[in-house]
């Protein structure tokens, strides 16, 4: 347990011993053994306490349903934005991306704020500072270095009291991130950071929070196993998979290898957390070929498209045409909408 979590177990005996006090003054005898203000009107009574809110328990089967999931990443989450990808692709998204660094962390206005579910992407880093950041290996958050800063976001998604998917660390197969392969990380570490940090929000009673894994495609990864990153079923809800069409013409290239070894590893749900197809010859077609795909794949359970421009259009309506071929294709893939 770490030391975050005793001091607030400690904090809250001593507040359980201090509110046992006032009580039993109140109940006190007079001089002539009879208990001080009985049968006194008004004098002594117990004030009527509110019953305390229940905990939100997210479900997995919940929150995902029956249907695949349509969800985007928006530069703008307002709701004006999520009606005009709705009235663009007559489906209206149901997942909703939010980033938030453990240095800055969120409220629970931002989430409230958000226009759909929330898929929370909580990055262990000072944002934008690169690969290299001493400050944020994984050994920082396994040493409790940082659960101040991940116990202010755990007390927003507890504020927030609705389903919340929360994706923490993702990519972490690659080096582009502190928490990745490089970073003086150590092969393990991963594993350990991830416990911490789920273990936390659970003391914490973050019970509406389900965990999304995160890996890259093996494709473009330093790692070609996810296998020594995976921190087992017990810690993980869902599984979330990072994969942009890059000159490939269907999502079957995409993403066949890296499935094989999710299926190995675990039957749990998968979201494609993160997805958006390179500008080039080849993107209609992985437009048209991704919603019959999607229905022919039934572990995933959604995906969340990268609608903010990252090294070109990577979005799916980059083009009048581009947009018709998507809109035809989600048509054809069992998305809920």
């Amino acid at each position: 347990m770490s030391a975050l979590v005793l001091r607030r177990l400690a904090v809250a005996a001593a507040l359980t011993v201090a509110a046992a006090l006032p009580m039993a003054a109140c109940t006190s005898t007079s001089p002539t053994g009879s208990a001080a203000g009985a049968g006194q009107p008004g004098v002594g009574a117990a004030e009527p306490t509110a019953a305390p809110e229940k905990p939100v328990v997210a479900k997995v089967d919940d929150v995902l349903g029956d249907h695949p999931l349509f969800g985007v990443m928006l530069a703008d989450r307002s709701k004006k934005a999520v009606d005009a990808i709705e009235k663009s692709v007559d489906c209206r998204p149901e997942l909703i991306k939010v980033f938030a660094s453990v240095e800055d962390g969120i409220s629970a206005k931002t989430l409230n704020d958000v226009p759909g579910t929330p898929v929370l992407s909580i990055e262990p880093w000072s944002t934008g500072g690169g690969e290299e950041q001493p400050d944020w290996t994984l050994a920082s958050t396994i040493d409790s270095k940082w659960d101040d800063q991940y116990a202010a976001i755990a007390r927003a998604v507890i504020a927030y009291r609705k389903p919340i998917l929360v994706r923490f660390a993702h990519e972490m197969n690659g080096h582009w991130y502190p928490w990745g392969t490089a970073n003086g990380n150590r092969k393990g570490e991963y594993v350990k950071a991830w416990k911490h940090v789920v273990g936390l929000f659970r003391d914490m009673g973050a019970s509406n929070a389900l965990w999304v894994w995160s890996p890259n495609v093996i494709r473009g990864a330093d790692s070609k196993t996810i296998k020594e990153f995976w921190p087992g079923g017990n810690y993980v809800d869902v599984v979330g998979l990072t994969g942009y069409g890059v000159r490939e013409t269907t999502p079957v290239k995409t993403y066949h290898d890296t499935l094989k070894l999710v299926y190995t590893l675990t039957d749990k749900p998968i979201v494609l957390t993160e997805v958006g197809v390179q500008p080039g010859p080849e993107k209609r077609a992985w437009l048209k070929a991704f919603g019959p795909w999607l229905k022919d794949t039934p572990r995933i359970a959604g995906f969340v498209w990268n609608q903010v421009n990252r090294d070109g259009e990577w979005s799916f309506d980059d083009t009048d045409a581009n947009v018709a071929a998507f809109r035809s294709s989600l048509a054809r893939s069992g998305v809920a909408c």
